[in-house]
């Protein structure tokens, strides 16, 4: 065996390169070697994981049960609180206790006293029957209520075949719990009798007597629904859950098949809440958690609870986790022992046609691509490779695109760049003829006109004041009312609270631009241009609106589109859409986020009107 493995490693050695080979016994040796390491983290997480599962199945399951427990003790709280002052209780109780004060022993009643005695009996029993059967009817999850007076007399409620004896009340150990229980309870008490059922009892006080017991509440109340969310949360099928008495009177404990009273000392934990492991309970190890019963202070003090899971199934889980964890890495070194042995064959050709690729794409060679079968990491870097060369010749494009529109914008620059003094000493010139010639006319256009380029140029600033750009649309509105003969209204409102604040330049002549061209002119009516600026909270919010024809719903998708994408093309600089487009892209260069631009067109309303929000901050 070792002389094949020996042939075969140097057949290897003579067909691969000398770098291949040595490189390839790296590869196995030491991603195994660490692998060894890697393996015992992974089976001490998954045994951490597991810890951790079991802990928060342990706390889930003690919520629930806790849960349940407590509901199930509210409700004989409320019932009993009810019941015990109940006129009717009261009274009835308080005969019983006094009849048995004031009778003599030895004494002989007269036949006369016998019946009524018996007569008044009869006549508590059925007023108590129809008192308990109201209540228990109130209350479904109660098996039975009873009401036990001093002279031993049974007052019961029940839906089923049960019956208390005076023998039972003799036995019970409940109604001889000490009077500092305010609920004593069992399962296995005389009272109980039946399966998943646990007896609740309280004293009855006089409202008169507060310190005299006139009588007992007896409940049977049914352990289903506790049984239910244990069950639920019992995902290892070795849990138990318990709940016991300080007193010692109740003591109880479930295993997921039934509820049994444990004569064992119950294990105390010295610091409830928190998980205890290796606690000893029915002959084994167990991780246990035991908390105070949630609830009423005085009630929830006396009665704890307490969840358990059994060590031998935590032990076992670890076992198969590290056995299956070992199993797995033996297959796989076997497998990585063979397979990269074979795959070394053909390792170095594969990488020699992704690394010929690439010198030829490093030689300019454009639409070079390598096509490799498989799913491997070469493949993967042959992929990878592709999309990078497709990537660059397409960034190649773009940049020469860029180049051609970085051009187009130079050409309009320059095509814009005018003198700006020799262009107001013109614009004076032609003023002061106009007035020699008396043509009031052409001096009110070419002095508006100034003072527009003016504002436009701004000393070379980039922003100017919302008051001076409102001023530059009134120039600009009132040159074109001179040249259109009047054709047209416009409206122009600025609150003061917003005059000061800083706008890019033009931003809003081009939107009246736009609406005198494409709304105004058409129309055969006269027009109505209205351009206005407010406050709305932190927004300051911008409206160019005319009653003109409108947008077709075709041009306004189209312009939408536009506003929205952030791609600029010489198509879109010639359009129409243009100077909606150069505003957009300025004022998002400006605020970023903080602004948004909505047009609206057609609908009840004519026309067509755009909103500019900017958030103010600050």
């Amino acid at each position: 065996m070792i002389e094949r493995l020996r042939h075969f490693l140097n057949r290897s050695y003579n067909t691969l390169s000398r770098t291949i080979f040595v490189k390839l016994l790296l590869l196995l040796l030491i991603p195994n070697l660490l692998l060894v390491f890697v393996i015992q983290q992974l089976t001490d997480r998954q045994v951490e994981q597991k810890a951790s599962e079991i802990q928060n199945t342990l706390v889930g399951l003690e919520h629930a049960v806790n849960r349940e427990v407590s509901s199930l003790f509210g409700v004989v709280t409320t019932l009993t609180n009810q019941l015990i002052i109940e006129p009717e209780v009261q009274r009835i109780l308080l005969y019983s206790w006094r009849e048995g004060r004031g009778s003599h022993p030895g004494a002989t009643p007269t036949p006369d006293a016998e019946l009524r005695k018996l007569q008044m009996l009869y006549d508590n029993q059925a007023a108590m029957l129809s008192l308990l059967s109201r209540y228990r009817l109130v209350w479904t999850n109660i098996y039975s209520l009873a009401i036990v007076d001093t002279q031993g007399n049974i007052y019961l409620s029940t839906a089923q075949n049960y019956q208390i004896y005076p023998q039972d009340l003799a036995a019970s150990r409940l109604l001889k719990a000490a009077s500092n229980d305010p609920l004593p309870w069992s399962i296995d008490d005389a009272l109980t009798k039946n399966e998943n059922m646990i007896t609740i009892s309280r004293k009855i006080y006089g409202t008169t007597m507060p310190q005299q017991v006139i009588g007992h509440v007896i409940i049977n109340l049914s352990l289903n629904e506790i049984q239910n969310s244990f069950d639920t949360y019992n995902y290892f099928g070795k849990m138990v859950f318990g709940m016991y008495n300080a007193s010692g009177n109740g003591r109880m404990v479930y295993d997921g098949r039934r509820f049994s009273a444990e004569e064992e000392n119950v294990p105390l934990f010295a610091e409830s809440g928190e998980i205890q492991q290796g606690v000893p309970f029915r002959n084994a190890s167990w991780n246990m958690i035991v908390r105070q019963m949630e609830g009423p202070s005085a009630l929830g003090a006396r009665n704890y609870l307490f969840v358990g899971l059994d060590d031998r199934y935590i032990r076992e889980q670890t076992k198969a986790i590290s056995d299956s964890l070992k199993y797995g890495y033996a297959v796989f070194l076997a497998m990585a022992l063979g397979i990269s042995l074979w795959g070394a064959t053909v390792m170095s050709r594969r990488i020699g046609r992704v690394l010929k690729a690439m010198r030829q794409f490093g030689q300019e060679q454009w639409g070079t691509r390598i096509v490799l079968k498989g799913s491997d990491e070469i493949s993967i870097m042959g992929n990878t490779f592709n999309s990078m060369a497709s990537h660059i010749e397409e960034l190649l494009r773009d940049v020469a695109a860029e180049q051609n529109l970085k051009r187009l914008f130079e050409l309009r620059v320059l095509e814009y760049q005018i003198n700006p003094h020799f262009l107001y000493n013109t614009l004076d010139t032609i003023h002061w003829l106009a007035l020699d010639s008396e043509r009031p006319q052409i001096s009110r256009m070419v002095e508006g006109l100034s003072k527009l380029f003016r504002i436009i140029l701004s000393k070379g600033n980039e922003t100017i004041a919302l008051r001076e750009e409102f001023e530059m649309v009134r120039i600009y509105l009132d040159i074109h009312k001179i040249r259109l003969e009047d054709r047209f209204d416009y409206e122009l409102r600025l609150q003061p609270e917003a005059q000061e604040h800083k706008i890019s330049k033009i931003v809003l002549q081009p939107l009246v631009e736009n609406a005198l061209l494409h709304g105004i002119r058409r129309l055969r009516t006269k027009g109505l241009i209205t351009v206005s600026g407010e406050m709305d909270g932190d927004y300051i919010v911008l409206t160019v609106a005319d009653n003109g024809m409108g947008m077709p719903e075709e041009k306004l998708d189209r312009q939408r589109r536009l506003i929205d994408s952030d791609v600029w093309s010489e198509e879109a600089m010639g359009g129409s859409g243009y100077g909606m487009k150069n505003v957009d892209s300025r004022l998002k260069l400006m605020f970023g986020e903080r602004y948004r631009m909505d047009i609206e067109s057609g609908g009840e309303v004519p026309g067509t009107r755009v909103t500019i929000r900017i958030r103010v901050d600050g």
